[in-house]
């Protein structure tokens, strides 16, 4: 198992073009603007109708068992796409482009008028192993020359038996939570821009299921992926805010969400050292 665990990991990390994240480059941004347009989703991701919640699956039977290059992928397209539009209903009202233009009118960096840096919010909705979702609310921003991505990982989990009919409480706890997750990503963009998210030049030995929720190719538990050259930038008691370089455009599956800033409650951290 050991053995698979690294040779996944070199295919994961190696076998991908890596891009760096690191702080804007100083007075870069002045002021930035709101896009409705998305940014770069996971490969294979599925979008809810008329919402900015981008889906990751997991990995379908279509996909492991049909050995026909394309053919397993089309198939599990088919299904992911027609699940994600039944989601459509209850999740229509859960506005994350209002939240962003809410959370980030104070900034003394918005604008309403559009500008040269723009933000792309989005949320990402993992299907993981143990039958749950988990969401991740995301702002790439993008600026001459330098792309940034910002994460934050919300704390309440939606059961697979739910997802597709959640209850009003979960609704409404998730509109809460991706609020408050908002108010944090305008924080720390904020800070990123003044030089305030600087690395502390420790390393951060971490695994997530929000990061890799779902069994890789089958056979590898999730519980088992973590990576050790995360960026420390800040430790609380019950928090960590670190950077991971990554590529965004690769599979969910296969860790689009790496990339990027990202805040995370300790216990949404399945491994976590810090390596002096």
């Amino acid at each position: 198992m050991r053995l698979c665990f690294v040779l996944v990991m070199a295919l994961l990390t190696g076998c991908v073009a890596m891009q760096e994240s690191n702080p804007p480059p100083k007075n870069t941004i002045t002021k930035f603007s709101i896009s409705k347009q998305f940014p770069t989703l996971p490969s294979g991701s599925r979008l809810i109708p008329d919402t900015h919640f981008s889906v990751i699956f997991a990995d379908s039977a279509a996909t492991l068992l049909v050995p026909v290059p394309f053919v397993g992928e089309a198939v599990t397209g088919a299904i992911n796409s027609s699940k994600s539009e039944s989601y459509k209903e209850h999740y229509v009202g859960i506005d994350i482009l209002k939240f962003a233009e809410e959370a980030f009118s104070g900034s003394e960096y918005y604008s309403e008028e559009p500008q040269a840096t723009k933000l792309f919010p989005v949320a990402y909705v993992q299907e993981c192993f143990d039958d749950v979702f988990r969401i991740s609310l995301a702002i790439e921003v993008d600026s001459d020359n330098w792309v940034g991505r910002y994460l934050y990982h919300i704390p309440t989990h939606i059961p697979v038996s739910d997802v597709k009919n959640p209850t009003q409480l979960e609704v409404e706890t998730l509109s809460s939570e991706l609020k408050a997750g908002m108010s944090k990503l305008t924080k720390l963009i904020e800070r990123d821009i003044k030089g305030q998210l600087n690395s502390t030049k420790k390393k951060v030995d971490f695994g997530s299921y929000y990061i890799y929720g779902s069994n890789l190719g089958g056979l590898i538990t999730p519980s088992v992926m973590h990576l050790s050259d995360g960026q420390l930038i800040e430790e609380g008691d019950d928090y960590v805010i670190f950077r991971h370089s990554g590529d965004p455009s690769v599979a969910g599956t296969a860790g689009a969400l790496l990339f990027g800033v990202h805040y995370f409650k300790k216990d949404q951290l399945h491994t976590f050292e810090v390596i002096e």
